[in-house]
């Protein structure tokens, strides 16, 4: 292996030094601030050297001030899809703009144009091609409109500043040519190194964080003598935080104006931070490596005191631990700001980092921490954070985990953030947040790749895997390798590619040749795929003071896995590593005796862990201990969580009902799951209740999810059998899959297919009926800002086992949405479709309740007994068979979808409807407006209804419906019931049906 290694080390060298080319930008700025109009008029002008092997008759350079122009940039598109809509709708004082602008190449006029797709670039048409190793001149005036703070990250909050990617930029040429990208929320950036020498002009009682170390020595005393204040009132011991708290008021800007001057190499990014309110505070840390020492400043507004009286310490300590873990910070200053940023928790930039407001001082120091590490991922190692965002975000959520263990090993972060330590979550910690998040939406089967490009990323995946999941997996090579190793390795990768622009090629070289491993299973699987790693121990056997294991891989990844004896404290005895092999099964041996442990730190990024564990004694020895907990809680490893809570319930025949409910619903879901509640009904002197249990795959291709289940629901029957034992019970065996593939970009729209048969007993006193059957049902889900779409195609049979009646339908049913008021008060209107064709029927019809088959029939929507068209007892009712009362009142909409009818148009033939929901303006958005029409066939001649009326509507959940006007036949319909009885209402709420979905489609 250690002749790989060097053969490794030796070709990528010469790799490295025959093709790797980096272009070169050195910048002026002249800069003045006018903090009344919040505008920002400057001079540039930059050198640009071509240190490529190809001449170049054109530059693309980033305008990225013109994002914020209108919702029509490719910013506002993105937030208007994420439901963001200032820049979409919001007035012209909030919108950005950059203008004024007239290039000269070598101070002569050159021609140039706006991207004919994204107005924030423009390309440079060069009258003569720069070819290798020559350097150009290229000046413009710019004018910048700074928008509102609340949009992204270049803007102003009144006179606090946050001026980012404000001046023009030319944009990257590496060995895949040009990258101009437009400016988004979602998917960062990539930019050339150089130099930069800005000069900033604004009111003298400003106080400025930027990037770069101050050349101004007025300004250079100014600040020093801010810090010896800021270090009296908040540092000395006895110090009063608290009451600053509030004063937060903006001075008057100073009528006398400064100029302050920055300078910086080996940067390729300029930020700079402005507000009259700042503190400031100012310290010291000694480098690990070189012991250079490099000064540290923190900038807040009084408000914020209690939280950042401490940021030096965290500012300090990150640079301090990302230095030892991966190389020296190479400059002299490093600034962390309290900003009016809007993306985000935090935001990066070369020795500069601006940090939003945080709710506690863990989560100030972890997102400070995070900041200031971006000054190696993306400030130093400067990746393609558009395409291979991974790089910088999810290494460093990587060390920003491993500073929380360093620092606070027995840290409790996410019981402390997310729950406060409630519901048995008292526990875990911060790399317990990064796990359970990923591992969540894996199981939902909507992750995606790491290697996805940024802007293709769900808004949920690209926080779960580009950030959490890369952090796990990274973790789980820092605990294969050791600690050791793997930070001998990442030197390697910065000491080689410090001021570059790495590609994932490039970290694998130096990673594989360090390492002297094969790291495919990393760089081929867990970063390129989203297959899902599982180990399972298949036998344990004690030999003396020996164990000899027997794990199995059942997962989709071979990768390297590791195996402990633990004590009955869980102390690991010994660890060995199992290395990737073809073999599904291997088998050592560890010396001593006790439990068998897969992954006991849970470094492995593992979904399913209730397999990891081998007792040594007990009855059931490879199964968890179970553990009864109130209500819910984590999926613990070391445990079988059943979570109980009690229930009160009830319907008009059960009457109450009084239970239980048994389940092991979590956060980062089991790949078995169950949901138990039996309840004791009054009505029926009896056990009513449900309960489902399934189990979850999450195949390589054609399903993201397949869900193997079985439902089962009794309940008391109805009230004309209720002095006798009445009842139903059904069991419902289903499958459940999402179509599609994990592992390609995000898309607008979802596929998903269900099958499910059923048993149903029906008992009335001491007769009975039982039907069996069965449905295959198709639905599409289509959604882009202001339009959605949804259609279900089910075949559905239903057979009687008590005699020959039997039939078999087809039912189409189209929904489409769309929002008629684009403004802040949206309004949608919904129009809706259904068509069903009974194909095949064989029914004999008595008139004994008993006996009739009216499940059969179509309807426009019941008057009564409305549970008879939910045929496979997929809802819930108050009622189900009720036709008088209030409870018979309750409608459902899945055939007609008439809001309100009588008995019309209950057929067996075929029926067609369309339905429209209209949200009002200028009323409360749950108030709407609906038409109905529909057309059957009832035999012997077509016949059609319609009624118009007003509701109140909760989404699909809840509703009440007022008719106003109907036809003559469906009016007929009601003989003489009074109008109260033509109001109708709706309750549609099963979470047991399908999975959830996070963020409308994923």
């Amino acid at each position: 292996m250690r002749l790989l290694a060097i053969y490794f080390t030796i070709v990528s060298t010469f790799s490295f030094g025959q093709s790797y080319f980096q272009q070169e930008v050195n910048y002026i700025i002249q800069v003045t601030l006018d903090d009344k109009n919040h505008i920002l008029r400057g001079e540039e002008e930059f050198e640009y050297v071509n240190n490529s092997p190809d001449q170049l008759d054109k530059i693309y350079i980033h305008l990225w001030p013109n994002a914020y122009r209108d919702g029509n940039s490719a910013l506002g598109k993105q937030l208007y899809a994420n439901g963001e809509e200032l820049l979409a709708f919001g007035p012209d004082s909030v919108k950005g703009n950059i203008d004024s602008l007239d290039f000269k190449l070598n101070h002569q006029p050159v021609k140039w144009s706006f991207d004919p797709e994204n107005k924030d670039i423009c390309i440079i048409e060069l009258p003569m091609p720069i070819k290798t190793g020559e350097r150009i001149s290229i000046s413009t005036p710019f004018r910048v409109k700074i928008p509102s703070g609340e949009i992204s990250r270049l803007g102003h909050i009144d006179q606090s500043y946050q001026i980012t990617q404000w001046y023009p930029k030319p944009a990257v040429y590496d060995k895949h040519g040009w990258n101009p990208i437009p400016y988004l929320n979602q998917g960062e950036f990539y930019s050339e190194y150089g130099s930069f020498d800005v000069s900033i002009t604004l009111p003298e009682n400003y106080i400025v964080g930027a990037t770069g170390d101050l050349q101004t020595a007025s300004e250079i005393a100014f600040m020093n003598e801010k810090a010896k204040e800021g270090e009296a009132k908040f540092r000395k011991p006895g110090a009063d935080t608290k009451s600053f708290r509030g004063a937060n008021d903006f001075p008057p800007s100073s009528s006398t104006f400064k100029t302050i001057r920055y300078k910086q190499s080996n940067v390729h990014d300029f930020a700079w931070f402005a507000d009259k309110r700042y503190q400031v505070l100012k310290g010291e840390v000694t480098l690990p490596h070189s012991k250079r020492n490099v000064t540290s400043w923190a900038l807040f507004t009084p408000k914020n005191a209690p939280l950042w009286s401490n940021a030096i310490e965290y500012i300090n300590d990150g640079t301090y631990y990302y230095s030892l873990w991966n190389g020296d910070y190479p400059y002299n200053n490093v600034t962390a700001v309290d900003g009016t940023i809007s993306a985000g928790g935090g935001m990066e930039y070369p020795n500069v980092t601006v940090i939003g407001n945080a709710s506690s001082a863990t989560e100030l120091e972890i997102v400070i921490v995070h900041e200031v590490g971006h000054n190696w991922f993306y400030g130093q190692l400067g990746t393609n954070e558009r395409v291979h965002g991974w790089m910088d975000e999810g290494m460093n959520t990587h060390n920003e985990v491993r500073y929380m263990q360093t620092k606070y090993p027995n840290n409790t972060a996410m019981s402390d953030m997310v729950m406060n330590g409630r519901f048995h979550m008292d526990h875990l910690s911060h790399h317990d947040m990064n796990d359970i998040f990923f591992r969540t939406i894996a199981m939902l089967g909507e992750d995606q790749p790491i290697e996805t490009h940024s802007a293709e990323f769900t808004s949920a995946n690209y926080g779960a895997v580009m950030y959490q999941k890369t952090g796990l997996v990274f973790h789980y090579l820092m605990d294969y390798l050791g600690e050791e190793k793997f930070d001998e390795c990442m030197q390697e990768y910065y000491r080689r590619w410090e001021f570059k622009h790495p590609m994932p090629e490039d970290m694998r070289n130096v990673l594989e040749a360090c390492s002297g491993k094969d790291l495919s299973w990393l760089f081929d699987d867990l970063i390129t795929t989203t297959n899902h790693i599982d180990y399972k121990i298949a036998r344990a056997k004690t030999v003396g003071n020996e164990t000899q294991v027997t794990v199995k891989n059942v997962g989709q990844v071979n990768g390297p896995i590791p195996v402990s004896i633990v004590d009955g404290e869980g102390k690991v005895i010994s660890k060995e590593w199992i290395e990737p092999s073809d073999s599904k099964k291997s088998t050592i041996t560890l010396p001593g005796t006790g439990a068998v442990v897969i992954d006991q730190g849970k470094m492995v990024p593992e979904l399913n862990r209730a397999n990891n564990s081998y007792r040594s004694s007990g009855l059931f020895k490879k199964g968890e201990k179970l553990k009864f907990e109130f209500l819910f809680g984590d999926n613990e490893r070391s445990h079988s969580n059943v979570y109980w809570t009690p229930l009160i319930a009830g319907n008009y025949y059960d009457k109450l009902m009084l239970g239980a409910a048994f389940h092991n619903f979590t956060i980062a879901p089991s790949k078995f799951q169950y949901f138990v509640a039996p309840m004791y009904s009054f009505g029926r002197n009896s056990v009513s209740g449900v309960a489902d249990l399934s189990v979850v795959n999450h195949p390589k291709k054609a399903f993201k999810l397949s869900r193997f289940g079985v439902s089962v629901k009794s309940f008391k029957h109805d009230s004309t059998y209720r002095e006798n034992n009445s009842y139903f019970i059904t069991v419902q065996p289903y499958w459940f899959a999402k179509i599609g593939s994990r592992n390609k970009k995000a898309v607008n729209y979802s596929n998903t297919i269900r099958i499910q048969s059923m048993y149903r007993k029906d008992q009335f006193g001491p007769t009975h009926f039982e039907h069996v059957g069965a449905y295959a049902q198709y639905e599409f889900d289509y959604k882009i800002p202001d339009h959605r779409l949804n259609v279900k195609v089910r075949n559905t049979y239903l057979a009687n086992v008590k005699n020959t009646d039997q039939f078999a339908r087809a039912t189409v049913e189209a929904k489409y949405g769309f929002r008629y008021l684009r403004t802040k008060n949206e309004r949608e209107i919904e129009i809706r479709w259904f068509g069903g064709f009974q194909y095949f029927d064989q029914i004999q019809f008595n008139t004994s309740p008993v006996g009739q088959f009216n499940p059969i029939q179509y309807a426009m929507s019941l008057t009564g007994e409305s549970g008879a068209q939910d045929l496979f007892v997929d809802e819930y009712y108050f009622g189900r068979n009720q036709t008088t009362g209030l409870w018979a009142q309750q409608r459902n909409s899945n055939m007609g979808g008439f809001r309100t009818t009588g008995n019309f148009g209950t057929v067996d033939q075929w029926m067609t409807s369309g339905n429209v929901w209209l949200e009002l303006p200028y009323v409360p958005k749950v108030i709407g407006g609906f038409v109905d029409v529909g057309a059957f066939y009832d035999g012997f001649s077509v016949k059609t209804a319609s009624n118009i009326g007003v509701g109140f509507q909760l989404k699909d959940v809840f509703g009440v419906y007022f008719p106003l006007w109907m036809s003559s036949d469906l009016d007929a319909s009601f003989g003489n019931a009074a109008y109260g009885q033509k109001v109708k209402f709706t309750f549609k709420y099963n979470f047991l049906q399908n999975p959830p979905k996070l963020g409308g489609i994923l």
